[in-house]
């Protein structure tokens, strides 16, 4: 018989970064939307247009409202996971910035999504 992990601090963790991810994305969504913090020339650097920006920030708020709704958790950090994975691609590929900070979320992000439904299915 093998052990089962320990669903006590499997939710611990995912409450964590739930909050964690939830809060972080939901200020980056806001400051996006208002074009603060250095978002317009990071966006301008891209050479995509401001229309990306307000795009982006609109999926990291509402994907991070959904990660702080139990019962949307998993799509909400989906959601999360596609958008800072694609920031993070664009980091390295562009040589904009340091790609290490989108590249941590990206796996946070991915992780809280495969917690969120292992817990589900369990």
């Amino acid at each position: 018989m093998t052990p089962r992990p320990n669903r006590k601090a499997q939710r611990v963790v995912t409450w964590i970064l739930r909050v964690i991810l939830g809060v972080t994305f939901l200020v980056i969504g806001i400051e996006k939307l208002t074009g603060s913090m250095g978002t317009v020339p990071f966006f301008d650097a891209i050479g995509w247009g401001q229309w990306f920006r307000y795009v982006s920030g609109f999926f990291d708020a509402v994907g991070a409202l959904l990660i702080l709704w139990p019962r949307w958790t998993p799509v909400g950090a989906c959601i999360i996971t596609c958008t800072v994975g694609l920031g993070t691609y664009l980091c390295y590929a562009k040589a904009l910035f340091n790609p290490a900070f989108p590249l941590v979320m990206t796996v946070l992000a991915a992780l809280l999504v495969w917690l969120s439904l292992r817990q589900r299915a369990a």
